[in-house]
């Protein structure tokens, strides 16, 4: 039996699945003499617009060797078959940890955490400042209609996390073991087994809310303990070790900017072992941290705006004419370009193909955008963040505590609050053509828009960063001549504040644990180490693989 690779197996669009046919034919022997196929990755290649089709990279077996020559020249390769294994990884239970575990946080880091740790025969009770998905989706809606904002329940917080109510990608840059254990899981969980292989896999929120309630169905039936409405107020360290937390247990109207504060009661508790996996806009525990001594630092982040195109334009500019996206999906873009003499940049972030625009705030009087889309993707319009990289101490940004450790928080907090005001102060969003934002003007009129709370036309040059607007503009200029159609026919809906994190909490990247802080387990977006669903959930799965019971 010789075993064989072959890398960019070509399939029309319409054969969609039908990798042995088509692997036989290109080899020119019979579909019956290959043995064990498994398909190892596939894509939409749209390199030459008329010529779109799938491509494949496969593993498979053969009785008898074939010669690579002709169209398959390039692309067969003789091989092993790789055999990997989480129980090989060398740190495999080094981690000493109490056999109970508190974990803060209910997005993808903290249930997958939460999930293996339980499977590895720990006890665990996880505590989520927000609600569980069902009732988190109903407070989204009712948001949109009455623009009563609730600090726990909203499009960043809740049960899933910030991902939750995003595009629902699930491609991530590094694929691991960690990473295609959570792919794993989610296929487990209901979801389409293609995301295992497909190079850009999504599922959309309504199919991530239907996984969510699947996953915390299983941490239950584990013996794990979720407690909703409960958020971390504090934490006590004694002699360098985690040793209690303050929780608080929220009341149905907390949080509400138009009912008052609420009532909230809390309580201390003993902890050995506590997993932060709180997501990057939880400003209010990196505030408590830094108050207690756990070491943080800046780290560089992104802002800038959204931008919405119709889908069509995409579609045509991407894929070409009269292509039938029932078989490839809405087109996407990827863009990215030096600007400022080459010392910045801008680039294209979380794009939303058919997708929806939402108000993402965190915190009262404040307005940041974000996108999202359903498993279809079938919307009149894309959208996608255009953002620009702001280093740590970064020169040029207007940044209201420059040199500082929340220096990037504060620039994130200070344009928030401004579009907050432009917008009228009910979460409408400042919004601006691309073609008037080049003319440095203010329209008179908007074209249309799916954000639902409303758009306010304004000029961003008069309240936004500079900087931030300089790299845009000239970022327009360049993604046009990729994208004819970019300038014209875009809308810029302001801001776009929450790709990352500007603060990091530091950890042992062998343990996971904080630098100065033993007991403390950092984990995913809001640690400053993850950038997505998969990423933030690998390193659930990472921490517990590294986990051992020591008492």
């Amino acid at each position: 039996m010789f075993t064989y690779r072959y890398r960019e197996l070509a399939v029309a669009l319409e054969k969609k699945g039908e990798v042995r046919l088509a692997l036989a034919k290109t080899l020119r022997v019979n579909p019956e003499e290959i043995f064990n196929l498994e398909v190892e990755r596939f894509s939409l290649d749209s390199r030459r617009k008329g010529d779109l089709h799938w491509s494949y990279n496969v593993v498979f077996d053969l009785k008898r060797k074939v010669r690579a020559s002709g169209n398959n020249a390039r692309g067969l390769i003789e091989s092993k078959r790789e055999i990997r294994s989480l129980d090989a990884e060398p740190l495999k239970d080094t981690v000493a940890m109490a056999s109970h575990v508190d974990v803060v946080g209910a997005g993808p880091s903290g249930l997958w955490a939460a999930l293996h740790l339980l499977r590895k025969g720990f006890s665990v009770d996880i505590y989520e400042q927000g609600k569980q998905v069902e009732e988190r989706f109903r407070d989204i809606r009712k948001f949109f209609v009455d623009r009563k904002f609730n600090a726990y329940s909203n499009v960043l917080f809740g049960e899933g996390g910030a991902g939750a109510f995003s595009d629902g990608k699930l491609n991530t840059r590094s694929r691991n073991l960690f990473s295609e254990t959570v792919l794993k899981d989610m296929v487990d969980f209901g979801v389409d087994e293609s995301v295992v292989t497909f190079a850009k896999p999504h599922i959309g929120t309504d199919k991530l809310v239907l996984m969510l309630r699947q996953v915390r169905a299983e941490i239950v039936s584990l013996g794990g303990h979720i407690h909703f409405n409960t958020s971390l107020e504090d934490i006590e360290i004694k002699h360098g070790r985690i040793c209690a937390i303050k929780l608080r247990e929220i009341s149905a109207c907390a949080g509400m900017t138009s009912a008052g504060t609420g009532t909230a009661e809390s309580h201390w508790q003993p902890c050995e072992a506590l997993v932060l996996a709180v997501g990057h806009s939880a400003r209010s525990v990196y505030e408590m941290l830094h108050a207690r001594g756990v070491t943080l630092e800046s780290k560089a982040f992104a802002m800038g705006v959204r931008v919405e195109h119709p889908q069509s334009l995409i579609n045509m500019r991407q894929l070409g004419l009269n292509v039938d996206t029932r078989l490839t999906g809405a087109a996407e873009y990827f863009l990215a370009t030096p600007t400022i003499n080459k010392t910045s940049s801008a680039y294209s972030f979380c794009m939303c193909p058919g997708g929806v625009l939402v108000p993402c705030a965190s915190e009262p009087g404040t307005l940041a955008t974000n996108g999202m889309s359903y498993s279809r993707r079938n919307g009149a319009f894309a959208n996608g963040a255009i953002a620009v990289p702001i280093t740590a101490g970064a020169e040029g940004f207007d940044i209201p505590s420059s040199g500082s450790l929340f220096g990037g928080l504060d620039l994130q907090r200070k344009i928030e609050t401004d579009a907050y005001n432009v917008g009228g102060k009910v979460y409408a969003a400042p919004a601006q053509t691309i073609k008037s934002f080049l003319a440095h003007s203010e329209d008179k009129t908007l074209p249309k828009s799916t954000y639902p709370c409303g758009l306010v036309p304004s000029n961003l040059w008069d309240w936004m960063d500079k900087t931030i607007c300089q790299s845009l503009a000239e970022g327009f200029q360049n993604f046009d001549r990729k994208i004819p159609g970019f300038i014209n026919e875009g809308l810029i809906v302001a801001p776009e504040t929450r790709t990352s994190s500007p603060l990091r909490i530091t950890r042992n990247n062998d343990t996971l644990e904080s630098v100065n802080t033993q007991g403390l387990f950092v984990l995913g977006e809001g640690a400053g180490y993850a950038g997505g669903i998969v990423t933030s959930a690998a390193d659930g799965v990472r921490l517990a693989h590294y986990a051992r019971r020591c008492k």
